[in-house]
C-alpha cells in the first residue's frame, strides 16, 4: 500500500470514521485537532510503543500544536485491571484533566480496552480516539465500541460500550511487532474469514500476508469491515454480534486458566475455535471435509503454544462465569457451512468439557 493510498472502511452515516493508511501516525496530530479542536489530549500507552513510535506521534502532535501529556501503563493482560484503571484516573486529576479534555489510545488491545474504560467513566465521560498498533488491535478491539477490564474471576467482566470518536489504522506501524503477536492478531483475521468472510479466508490460505503487501492491507480492510458490517446491526450484542464470539468461549476460558501470562488472546482464539470445529464435526454439524479445512486454517497460520500445563477444572470454571452466559445458560457459537456459524443457546459443559479435553489439557 503506497504513502498516499488512504482507505474509509465506515459507511456514510456510521458514528464514527475507520480510517487505514500507511503511515498515519505522522497525520494523527492535524487529525485530532480538526477532530477536538483546542482540546488538551491524554495519550495513554505503553513503554514499548512508547520507545518505538513515541517520538513520530510527538512530532506529530507538536507540529499541529495539540497539547498533550503522556501516560504509561503497564504490558501484559494482568494490568487490564481495575488497579490500573485507577492509577490512570489519579494520573488525569494530577495533570488536571477536565470534561473539556480528550483522550488517545496508543498500544494494542490492552490498551485501548483500559484507556476506553478510563474515557468512558472519567468525570463520566470523555471523548477518546483510537490509534491501535498491534494487528489484533487494528482489526478487531479497536472496532466496536466495547471497552472494559478484566476481574480476577474472569475476562472482561468490568466494562461497557462506548465509541471511540475516530479509529486510525496505520499497517506500517506492525512492522515492530514480535512475530508471536502478529501471529496471534492472523488467528482472530482468520475468524472473519471463517464467520462470514469467504474471500478472506481464501486470501490468507493462498496468499503471503507481509508487513507492507496490499495483500495484508485488503485483509485488514475485509476484517475491519467484516467487524463495522456486524456491529451496525447489533451494537450491543443482543444478536448478531453474538457471531464475534466465535472461538472466545474455550478461549477466554484458557487465558482465565492461564492467568493471562502464558497465551496471547489471539493464539487463545485459535484454540478455541479449534475446540469448536471438532465438537461441530462430532455433531455432524458441519461436513468432515469442512472441518479439516477450517482446522488446517488455524494450524497453518502458525504454532500454537502448548496447553499440556493447564488444569480443565480451571478452564471450565471460567467458561461457566463467561459473560456471554445468558437465562438460558452458556451460549455457543458453531460453525455450520464456509463463511457463517451459528449461535447455539443453553450449550452443554459436557460438550465444551470433551473439547477441552480435546485440545490437550489435562485433567
Amino acid at each position: 500500500m503506497s504513502r498516499t493510498t488512504r482507505r474509509l472502511l465506515h459507511r456514510s452515516g456510521d458514528p464514527y470514521p475507520v480510517v487505514l493508511a500507511n503511515n498515519q501516525i505522522d497525520d494523527v496530530g492535524r487529525a485530532l485537532e480538526r477532530l477536538w479542536p483546542g482540546r488538551r489530549v491524554a495519550v495513554v500507552t505503553q513503554a514499548r510503543v512508547r520507545r518505538l513510535h513515541g517520538a513520530r506521534l510527538e512530532a506529530s502532535l507538536s507540529r499541529a500544536g495539540t497539547a498533550h501529556v503522556t501516560f504509561s501503563m503497564r504490558e501484559g493482560e494482568e494490568h487490564k485491571s481495575l488497579a490500573t484503571v485507577e492509577r490512570l484516573y489519579d494520573g488525569l486529576l494530577r495533570h488536571g484533566f477536565t470534561r473539556d479534555d480528550a483522550l488517545l489510545a496508543f498500544g494494542g488491545g490492552t490498551v485501548g480496552d483500559t484507556a476506553g474504560f478510563v474515557a468512558a467513566t472519567y468525570m463520566r465521560g470523555i471523548p477518546f480516539a483510537q490509534l491501535p498498533t498491534t494487528l489484533l488491535a487494528q482489526i478487531d478491539s479497536s472496532i466496536g465500541g466495547k471497552v472494559g477490564v478484566n476481574h480476577r474471576l474472569g475476562k472482561n467482566l468490568i466494562g461497557s460500550i462506548y465509541r471511540p470518536s475516530a479509529v486510525w489504522i496505520d499497517p506500517t506501524l506492525l512492522a515492530t511487532l514480535p512475530p508471536r503477536d502478529l501471529l496471534s492478531g492472523f488467528y482472530e483475521l482468520i475468524k472473519y474469514g471463517f464467520i462470514a468472510a469467504p474471500k478472506l479466508l481464501k486470501r490468507m490460505e493462498t496468499e503471503a500476508l507481509s508487513i507492507g503487501s496490499e495483500a495484508l492491507a485488503l485483509s485488514i480492510g475485509d476484517g475491519v469491515r467484516t467487524k463495522l458490517d456486524v456491529v451496525r446491526e447489533d451494537e450491543h450484542e443482543h444478536g448478531l454480534r453474538r457471531i464475534l464470539n466465535f472461538g472466545h468461549t474455550i478461549g477466554h476460558g484458557l487465558e482465565a486458566a492461564s492467568s493471562y501470562k502464558g497465551l496471547r488472546h489471539g493464539e487463545a482464539v485459535g484454540w478455541g475455535m479449534l475446540g469448536a470445529i471438532a465438537i461441530a464435526e462430532r455433531r455432524a454439524a458441519i461436513p468432515k471435509a469442512l472441518a479439516r479445512r477450517l482446522s488446517s486454517a488455524v494450524r497453518n497460520v502458525g504454532p500454537l503454544p502448548p496447553l499440556g500445563k493447564l488444569k480443565s477444572s480451571r478452564v471450565l470454571a471460567a467458561v461457566q462465569k463467561d459473560k456471554k452466559r445468558g437465562k438460558e445458560g452458556l451460549r455457543f457459537i458453531l460453525p455450520v457451512a464456509l463463511g457463517r456459524v451459528a449461535v447455539v443457546e443453553n450449550f452443554p459443559m459436557s460438550e465444551i468439557a470433551w473439547a477441552v479435553s480435546s485440545l490437550g489439557v489435562k485433567r
